[in-house]
């Protein structure tokens, strides 16, 4: 598994090479959802980084993408007896989204991310069970540059339906610092 990966990661980033855009992003996501009756769910902070470039098109108009490490935690308390659990869904995500560039520091960004399942976790002995894989939330964005080489990277994520039983509706707004490389 350990093999495959990295020559997925290897593979991404010899094609980055090829993007007029290609830069290294890393954040934090508030993450929400929702859970099945008697329960109730509190947004949780979580992580990401990964590589992305911008492919052109035409234009301004290109293709966003990348390879991500995305950590999608949330807090399920039961209402009956107030215990808390703590679970964590970690995905290996890849972005699909039409970029629009206003300037050469400013675009706009929307499409899909195709997530993998790579674990789950959860406090108090309890188990995610039934993890879904593949998700593919919605995303939209707007990516700026503040210094030639530095920018952000601010995100909105939607996803319906079901993450794992009784874990659904995920969404996420988040931040990521982006260190480009032109």
């Amino acid at each position: 598994m350990n093999k495959v990966l990295i020559s997925l990661m290897t593979l991404c980033l010899a094609s980055f090479a090829q993007a007029a855009d290609f830069g290294v992003e890393v954040g934090f996501r508030q993450q929400s959802g929702s859970v099945d009756s008697g329960l109730s769910a509190q947004s949780q902070m979580g992580y990401q980084v990964g590589a992305v470039g911008v492919f052109p098109i035409s234009g301004a108009l290109g293709v966003r993408t990348g390879l991500m490490y995305v950590n999608r935690p949330l807090v399920v308390k039961n209402d009956l007896t107030s215990a808390e659990t703590k679970v964590s869904l970690n995905y290996f995500e890849v972005p699909v989204a039409l970029s629009y560039a206003f300037e050469d520091y400013a675009s706009v960004f929307g499409g899909v991310a195709l997530s993998m399942h790579l674990d789950s976790n959860a406090t108090n002995g309890a188990k995610v069970k039934d993890e879904k894989s593949p998700i593919i939330p919605l995303i939209v964005g707007a990516s700026f540059k503040f210094a030639p080489q530095l920018g952000a990277t601010l995100f909105f994520e939607s996803g319906s339906g079901d993450v794992a039983d009784g874990l659904k509706n995920y969404r996420a707004v988040g931040a990521n610092l982006l260190i480009s490389f032109e």
